[in-house]
């Protein structure tokens, strides 16, 4: 195994013998020694940025067979040396000087080994830096996978042990955004788009009012979801429920078929409120009263209006 910096990523599929490879130097002075590298797991990869380290594993190639044993190189996840959940590239690292030139196509996609006159690090073509990107709080059980940019996905729990003096957990910097008087039940959170952030080596919570987008899935956990519009009376309000629930927070949503119904299911009530007040439901009977004014045809001529439309319109009122 070995420990390389990444000079170079081929992002196109035009050939397939580089397909889906990186470039990686394993010196960073002198003579660079250049290794081109696959991902260890084709089902989850971890596409590195100029600049950052990986680790090289040695394994059989696809043209590997009980009589051949060909290899080829294998790369690793990231090394976290700085801790950063948006790049953690060599500081650096597009200074490499190389005592002669080296093959590759000046290392393909990425970037020709620079000299000293270089300062400002490049991290790839298209790749945007996000300066101040806070990683989430880990709590201890917890499984976290995190984006570059503000995504998440968080399998975790309700951590006993809050220390009321300081509202810390185990030492925490921060304490969960939910509560819950079952802290071994299940809570997994997806978050696209941090709405807070305090700076790259900072601990952030999930925040479900100010994220840009978030799902939360919940077993036994209450959480402090702030609506755009009261609830009718009789429906219990969102920070005071405590079994399973769903929520989905955004700006907008949007549901819809290709080709079939969409089907709504409900064991109790469906209840729809807006900013407006103005609901599809209101929006019918509204149509409904402007029927109830005109005619409809009969075998004898024109009648007034139908008497079934005359039926359903109280109902539709009074949320029946």
């Amino acid at each position: 195994m070995k420990l390389g910096t990444v000079v170079g990523i081929n992002l196109s599929d035009d050939d397939f013998t580089s397909f889906n490879s990186i470039i990686v130097s394993t010196k960073y002075s002198g003579t660079a020694s250049l290794l081109r590298c696959y991902p260890l797991s084709p089902n989850s990869r971890s596409i590195p940025v100029i600049g950052e380290q990986v680790y090289v594993i040695v394994a059989n190639s696809d043209e590997a067979s009980g009589v051949t044993g060909a290899t080829r190189n294998y790369y690793t996840s990231v090394v976290g040396l700085q801790g950063n959940v948006n790049h953690n590239a060599l500081p650096g690292s597009s200074k490499i000087i190389p005592t002669e030139t080296p093959n590759f196509s000046q290392v393909e996609n990425g970037i020709p080994l620079q000299d000293n006159n270089q300062i400002d690090e490049d991290l790839g073509i298209g790749f945007k830096e996000v300066e101040d990107l806070s990683q989430l709080q880990p709590f201890l059980g917890d499984i976290i996978h995190e984006g570059r940019f503000g995504q998440s996905i968080r399998f975790g729990s309700t951590p006993e042990g809050t220390d009321k003096s300081d509202n810390k957990i185990n030492g925490s910097s921060e304490v969960p955004s939910w509560t819950s008087t079952s802290p071994e039940s299940p809570i997994t959170i997806i978050r696209n788009g941090a709405g807070v952030s305090k700076g790259y080596n900072k601990f952030i919570i999930e925040d479900v009012n100010r994220d840009d987008s978030s799902l939360w899935l919940t077993s036994k956990q209450t959480v402090g979801l702030t609506l755009s519009s009261n609830l009718p009376l009789g429906v219990t309000p969102i920070g005071s429920w405590s079994n399973p629930q769903i929520i989905l927070n955004s700006d907008r949503v949007v549901v819809n078929t290709k080709t079939d119904e969409l089907i709504m299911s409900s064991g109790k009530d469906i209840t729809v409120t807006t900013s407006t007040n103005t609901t599809s439901i209101d929006r019918i009977v509204e149509v409904l009263e402007e029927i109830l004014k005109g005619k409809y045809p009969t075998a004898v001529g024109p009648s007034g209006p139908h008497p079934l439309i005359a039926t359903l319109l109280p109902k539709l009122k009074n949320g029946a």
